[in-house]
C-alpha cells in the first residue's frame, strides 16, 4: 500500500492508504505515487479542504487513477473531521455508533482446511460471517461451502465470491445447490463484460447478486441499477473515497438496493476508513469486509483495531481517529 498524507498550512495532517491492486485497477505502487506527486498534488495545493466539489472536479480532469484520488479524498476527510473535532462516522451520517459486524474471507484450498480456518476465526474472534472464494470448480465449491457450513453452524452468514469465473449454467446450478444450505448472496459470478448474461443470472437466481467489479464508480452503479444486474452493491472506500462512496450509497438507496462494505486487502488504516463509512449510513448492511488486517504480521497503528464478538469498535477520535506508529511504519515501508 501507499501511505498518503495531506498537510495543511497550519501543520495538521490527514492520512489514508492507497492499496496496490494492479490486476484489478491497473494502478501500481509507482503509478500511485507518480499520479499524486506529479499531477494531483500540484493541482490541489492552496485549495481549502472543505471545497470538496471543487477538489473532485479538479481531480477528475485526470481519468482513472481511482485509488490515488480516493486516498487523497480520505485524507482530506480525516482533516475535516480533525478540524471540526468530530469522528467521521458521525460527520458523514451518524447512523450508529455500535461496533461494526465483520466477515472473514477464506481463499480456495482443501475443503477441510477452509472449514478449519473459518471455525478458528469464529472461536478466536467471534466472527460469524464468511466470504468464500469460488468460481473455479463448481463441484469443489459445493464441497467447500458444505464443509464450512457444517463447521460454523446454521446461524453463520455464508456467501460466495465467484470472481467472474462461472458460466451461466454453472452459476445457476451451483446457487440452486447452495441455496438450501443457507447461501446469502453471490458476488460477481460471471464476467462483467457479459451484461446480457449477468442480467439473466440476476433474474434466475433465488439469492441476490452482489456487484463488485461491475461497480467501481457511481457511473458504473447507475448502469448496473438500470440493467437490473445487481441486488446488493459493494462499496469500497479505497476506490471511491468518502465523496463518491456517498453518491453510490444514495443511488442504491433510491433504487431500493442495499450496500455492503467491501475489502481491498486493507491494512488497519484502510479498515478504519471503512468502519466509519459502515457506521454512517442506514443503507449499508452487515457484515463489513473489514478483517483483512488480521492477516498482517505488523500493526501500523498505535491502537490496533481488534475484533471482539465478531465486531470492531469504531475509532472515536476526530477524523479517522487513528494514529500511525511511526517506528513500525519506518520498519516495514519499502
Amino acid at each position: 500500500m501507499v501511505l498518503v498524507r495531506v498537510i495543511t498550512t497550519e501543520g495538521m495532517v490527514g492520512i489514508a492508504e492507497a492499496p496496490v491492486r494492479q490486476q484489478i485497477y491497473g494502478e501500481t505502487h509507482q503509478s500511485i505515487v507518480a499520479a499524486i506527486q506529479d499531477f494531483l498534488s500540484p493541482m490541489l495545493i492552496g485549495m481549502d479542504v472543505f471545497e470538496m466539489e471543487a477538489i473532485h472536479a479538479a481531480m477528475d480532469i485526470m481519468p482513472a487513477n481511482n485509488t490515488a484520488k480516493a486516498a487523497i479524498d480520505i485524507a482530506l476527510h480525516d482533516l475535516i473531521g480533525k478540524k471540526l473535532g468530530m469522528p467521521l462516522w458521525r460527520l458523514l451520517g451518524g447512523y450508529s455508533e455500535k461496533p461494526v459486524q465483520v466477515s472473514w474471507m477464506v481463499a480456495v484450498k482443501d475443503a477441510s482446511a477452509m472449514a478449519d480456518e473459518c471455525a478458528r476465526m469464529q472461536a478466536e474472534h467471534g466472527i460469524n460471517a464468511f466470504k468464500i472464494k469460488s468460481g473455479i470448480d463448481p463441484e469443489a465449491d459445493f464441497e467447500n461451502f458444505s464443509a464450512i457450513r457444517n463447521s460454523v453452524g446454521d446461524k453463520a452468514t455464508l456467501y460466495i465470491d465467484g470472481n467472474q469465473g462461472y458460466t451461466l449454467g454453472e452459476v445457476v446450478e451451483t446457487v440452486q445447490r447452495l441455496a438450501p444450505l443457507g447461501l446469502a448472496w453471490v458476488e460477481e459470478p460471471c464476467k462483467v463484460s457479459h451484461q446480457a448474461q449477468r442480467k439473466q443470472v440476476a433474474k434466475s437466481l433465488p439469492v441476490p447478486v452482489l456487484g463488485d467489479e461491475s461497480c467501481f464508480t457511481p457511473e458504473d452503479v447507475c448502469r448496473e441499477l438500470a440493467a437490473e444486474t445487481v441486488g446488493i452493491v459493494s462499496v469500497k472506500v479505497a476506490r471511491t473515497g468518502f465523496y463518491k462512496s456517498r453518491k453510490i450509497i444514495n443511488l442504491c438507496e433510491q433504487a431500493g438496493i442495499p450496500c455492503l462494505i467491501g475489502s481491498q486487502g486493507d491494512s488497519s488504516i484502510g479498515a478504519a476508513a471503512a468502519l466509519h463509512l459502515a457506521a454512517a449510513y442506514r443503507n449499508i448492511v452487515p457484515p463489513a469486509e473489514v478483517s483483512y488486517h488480521l492477516r498482517m504480521t505488523d500493526e501500523v497503528l498505535k491502537k490496533p483495531l481488534g475484533v471482539k464478538d465478531g465486531a470492531i469498535q469504531i475509532p472515536d477520535g476526530p477524523g479517522l481517529g487513528i494514529e500511525i506508529d511511526e517506528a513500525v511504519f519506518q520498519r516495514v515501508k519499502r
